[in-house]
């Protein structure tokens, strides 16, 4: 018999460049995890995707991740990869339309749990800041 759980929810609290790996930059990006249920939940692995300005140009999979603690916000960080075809076509959106102190995000997830909970698929837009805010 299966427990009756809430789906957790998440927010990604910001993206941040790591040092650079030859052609390759990667990316962490920082997500919040609510967990809604009296129990804690353990995740086996995720999936995601970022796009920014609609360019699906991040992804990455990963199977180290902390428990979810009861009636918590769990922060993770997962590292993401460029799609380099997606990539120049953000930076030719951007040589187009310049570039904002804010940019667009989108972040899409496959959550797979225990067996006793289904897979969560989520998806969360918002909005990054750019620039540093003047004091």
């Amino acid at each position: 018999m299966q427990p009756k759980l809430e789906q957790p929810t998440v927010k990604v609290a910001g993206l941040q460049l790591l040092p650079a790996q030859g052609l390759s930059q990667p990316i962490e990006v920082s997500l919040l995890i609510a967990n809604p249920n009296d129990r804690d939940l353990t995740l086996r692995g995720m999936s995601y995707t970022v796009g920014i300005e609609n360019f699906d140009v991040l992804s990455g999979v990963s199977n180290q991740l902390p428990t979810l603690t009861a009636y918590q916000e769990t922060p993770v960080k997962v590292v993401v990869t460029a799609n380099v075809l997606q990539l120049v076509r953000l930076i030719e959106h951007f040589g187009r339309n310049g570039v904002k102190e804010n940019v667009n995000y989108n972040f899409s997830a496959k959550l797979d749990f225990s067996a006793w909970l289904p897979a969560l698929r989520i998806n969360e837009k918002g909005m990054i800041p750019l620039a540093a805010k003047k004091r």
